[in-house]
């Protein structure tokens, strides 16, 4: 059975596309409380193919 890749990405990008979202995200990796007040910018890459390996 083929993995649907559209899917997985399409749930990923509409769960990170909230600032408010991305600001808790990156509070609980970085292990800092960020304030509503920090601005967050979103930067998407559209039609991008990365062919190789990681060694």
């Amino acid at each position: 059975m083929a993995t649907n890749r559209e899917y997985k990405d399409s749930v990923f990008s509409l769960l990170f596309s909230d600032p408010d979202t991305l600001r808790e995200l990156y509070g609980a990796i970085a292990g800092v409380a960020l304030s509503p007040d920090v601005p967050v910018t979103i930067n998407t890459l559209e039609d991008v193919l990365f062919k190789g390996r990681r060694r």
